[in-house]
């Protein structure tokens, strides 16, 4: 039984581990932190194994506790002493490495800043669906909401996006 979870667990990091950091970045916007979230992730998995009904797929059950954990994170004492803002002139005045390169030009930068003043249920559906790639029937399963539900707050995400971009003077075609 414990060589049986010891693969799963093992076939379930190798799958998703990847994403399920890229999904945690994208809520609490500290490399290290989202690793954490996705090893407590992987932790509750393994040790609730034996509970997973298979009522969704694996990979919408792991979204579910890495959202769940970041959720909990975001919530906690502990962030809400984090200067924000400090965090963002850090980031981007210190690009090292690619990914960090990527996030540092200005339309990349304005697009996630106006992703972070989503609230958060168009935030996690938003995420879910592009950066996550789940489908829309994975997202609904993830978010236990329906599917049209979902349809409609990512395409109110999309709205909000495009008008926080709009009021930022964000020019689509723009060289600069």
């Amino acid at each position: 039984m414990k060589e049986h979870k010891d693969a799963c667990l093992s076939n379930a990091m190798a799958l998703y581990g990847d994403y399920l950091v890229r999904v945690c970045y994208t809520y609490v916007q500290d490399w290290a932190i989202a690793e954490d979230m996705v090893q407590d992730t992987f932790v509750k998995y393994y040790e609730k194994m034996e509970q997973f009904r298979e009522q969704s797929s694996v990979k919408t059950y792991l979204y579910r506790i890495a959202i769940n954990n970041c959720h909990s994170y975001l919530a906690s004492w502990r962030y809400k002493k984090l200067q924000v803002i400090d965090y963002w002139h850090k980031l981007i005045g210190h690009a090292v490495d690619p990914v960090h390169k990527v996030i540092a030009s200005e339309s990349d930068v304005m697009l996630v800043l106006a992703i972070e003043k989503l609230p958060t249920k168009y935030k996690d559906v938003l995420l879910l669906y592009h950066f996550a790639e789940l489908s829309l029937k994975e997202v609904s399963e993830t978010l236990k909401m329906p599917e049209n539900t979902v349809k409609t707050r990512l395409r109110r995400a999309r709205q909000m996006i495009g008008v926080t971009l709009q009021e930022e003077g964000f020019e689509y075609g723009s060289d600069s």
